[in-house]
């Protein structure tokens, strides 16, 4: 029984953590906007939006149906876009997604999900099974422009239900020419089963 207070007690401190660092962008993205719109400044929010559909018997998977939204929210374009999904545990996690060139969407749908997207490079499937992490850049976007966003969409993440108490988790990370380092999305998605 402690064990389990433990962890909530621990998933709580997580939580508070993760809201204290959106609160702190979001204070830094009203700061900028404050000192002047004649000042160029480089800021953008990445997070995931995701349904969850629980399988109806032990015996199926689960499946998370997922974006990942990428907001300039500052003045200038960001060069260059590209993303990490990091997939935890890598060995019972499967992550899928329609990658490459020949994707097709109907524009008029909704433009924020037409990107199609690919790999970043050649080694980016090595990585994917020694890492979890999968490296992605869209295929005909090379900017994002202020205020615009660019989003990696309807991508699933399968998981098992089993008695076994697991976490599944998601982490993502957006970069561009402008952000070598980074930016850490605001959320993840986390299951626990």
């Amino acid at each position: 029984m402690s064990d389990s207070i433990f962890e909530v007690e621990k998933k709580i401190r997580m939580l508070e953590r993760d809201i204290q660092e959106v609160k702190e962008r979001l204070n830094e993205i009203k700061k900028a906007k404050e000192q002047g719109n004649d000042r160029q400044h480089v800021s953008a929010l990445s997070y995931f939006t995701y349904s969850l559909l629980l399988p109806k018997t032990t015996e199926q998977k689960g499946t998370v149906i997922a974006n990942f939204v990428i907001h300039n929210t500052g003045s200038v374009p960001l060069e260059n876009p590209f993303i990490c999904l990091k997939v935890m545990p890598k060995e019972r996690a499967i992550l899928s997604a329609k990658l490459g060139e020949d994707v097709q969407y109907d524009r008029r749908l909704n433009p924020l999900v037409m990107e199609p997207w690919q790999y970043i490079n050649e080694d980016a499937n090595k990585i994917v099974e020694e890492k979890g992490e999968f490296w992605l850049k869209p295929v005909h976007i090379s900017q994002i422009e202020a205020g615009q966003k660019l989003s990696f969409s309807n991508f699933q993440l399968k998981f098992d239900i089993e008695e076994e108490q697991t976490t599944y988790k998601v982490e993502g990370f957006f970069y561009c020419k402008q952000l070598p380092n980074g930016v850490r999305a605001l959320n993840n998605i986390v299951i626990h089963v």
